[in-house]
């Protein structure tokens, strides 16, 4: 366990190792970015290769901030589209809603129409007003008051 393995691949060098300057790295940069779909990481590339570029000269500094710029009002941008699109859908599922809701209470009211014709003076079935409850006696407020006139 304390020596180490062996790796399974044979790697062996075929010329001197050579540094790469931020030069060559801002162009192989630019030349990958090219490739990619936009996404986080492309985002992160693109940054670092204008930092690479205002290092090396490549790109003024004024152009790294304005490239910079331009991703965040873009950004802001979709940001405000996905909210857009989601409140358009919030609302028409909110109609759509309110447009069953209509229905449902127009087809209740179709079914009671078909349903009242049988029974006369059914608007008023079921009112109850003040003083149209009769008299129980087994309510205590009843028998307070009817005792309380015995009394008398």
């Amino acid at each position: 366990m304390d020596k180490p393995l062996n790796s399974p691949l044979l790697i062996e060098p075929i010329g001197r190792p050579t540094k790469l300057s931020p030069a060559a790295t801002f162009s192989h940069l630019q030349n990958f970015l090219v490739a990619l779909p936009p996404s986080p990481s492309r985002t992160q590339l693109e940054r670092l290769a204008d930092a690479l570029g205002v290092e090396t000269g490549a790109i003024a500094p004024s152009e790294g901030e304005r490239r910079e710029a331009e991703r965040i009002a873009a950004r802001n941008a979709a940001r405000a589209e996905r909210r857009a699109k989601r409140e358009a859908e919030r609302i028409a599922a909110e109609a759509e809603e309110a447009a069953k809701l209509e229905q449902q209470l127009e087809e209740d009211d179709e079914e009671e129409e078909e349903d009242g014709e049988a029974f006369e003076g059914d608007e008023t079935m079921g009112d109850i007003e003040y003083g149209d409850v009769p008299d129980d006696e087994d309510e205590p407020d009843n028998r307070e008051g009817k005792d309380a006139e015995d009394d008398e």
